[in-house]
């Protein structure tokens, strides 16, 4: 015989179930009215053993019958532990085989009883680091006001008049002649008859005038001549 826990772990809980696998087979010879007595050593707040895999059970026996040389059956009991059973007790089972002629033989295996544990709780998600919050930007200086009386936005522009060059540029060849010439200026209203900003009125100026010309020659040579004095037909 053979006898062992059908749990790997071999420990059960306070209000579960403990379940042994057993084991039974003959060696020399044929078994006959072979049977399984199955019990437990006192344990408190631990049931009685039953049969739950057995070919005719009764509680805690099994009758297995005629059991041939050299092969085995596998058997099942159960074990209920009440809520209230203490923690570290171990609940062993001893199952007993008998046969006609043959010899009795004893097997047993146990489970721990465990307590009962929460489960742990997690642990708390550390902190996202924040960004560095963005500096705010320096204000945008406004441009000046205009005076009250100004009209005229030449004074916003710095005035700009050519100058002599008195000095060669620094690093590198100089190019053309060794002596700088100085630079005549020249004014716009020289080179220009019209002024550039008043070019526009002056031109619709001059298409009126020359249309009102236009208009009066035409006057002229349309009009009819006057017949002149003793000059007519007679009997006028």
């Amino acid at each position: 015989m053979s006898v062992q826990p059908f749990s790997s772990k071999a420990r059960v809980h306070p209000g579960g179930t403990a379940t042994y696998v057993i084991w039974v087979w003959s060696t020399r010879a044929d078994a006959k009215a072979v049977t399984v007595d199955a019990a437990i050593r006192h344990v408190k707040r631990v049931g009685a053993p039953r049969f739950t895999v057995c070919p005719n059970s009764s509680g805690a026996t099994c009758v297995l019958g005629d059991l041939p040389r050299g092969r085995a059956d596998e058997l099942q009991a159960r074990v209920k532990v009440h809520k209230a059973a203490h923690p570290g007790r171990r609940v062993r089972l001893t199952a007993t085989a008998n046969a006609k002629g043959a010899t009795t033989v004893r097997a047993a295996g146990s489970v721990k009883i465990v307590s009962t544990r929460a489960p742990a709780s997690p642990a708390p998600a550390s902190p996202t680091p924040s960004a560095p919050p963005v500096p705010a930007l320096p204000p945008v200086p406004l441009a000046p006001a205009a005076s009250a009386g100004a009209t005229s936005p030449a004074g916003l522009f710095p005035t700009v008049s050519p100058q002599p060059s008195t000095s060669p540029p620094s690093g590198g060849a100089v190019l053309g002649r060794k002596h700088s010439r100085a630079i005549k200026a020249t004014s716009a209203a020289d080179t220009l008859p019209l002024n550039p900003r008043l070019i526009g009125g002056q031109l619709a100026g001059l298409v009126v005038l020359a249309v009102a010309i236009t208009i009066a020659i035409a006057r002229l040579s349309l009009r009819p001549q006057r017949p002149q004095d003793g000059n007519g037909p007679p009997g006028d």
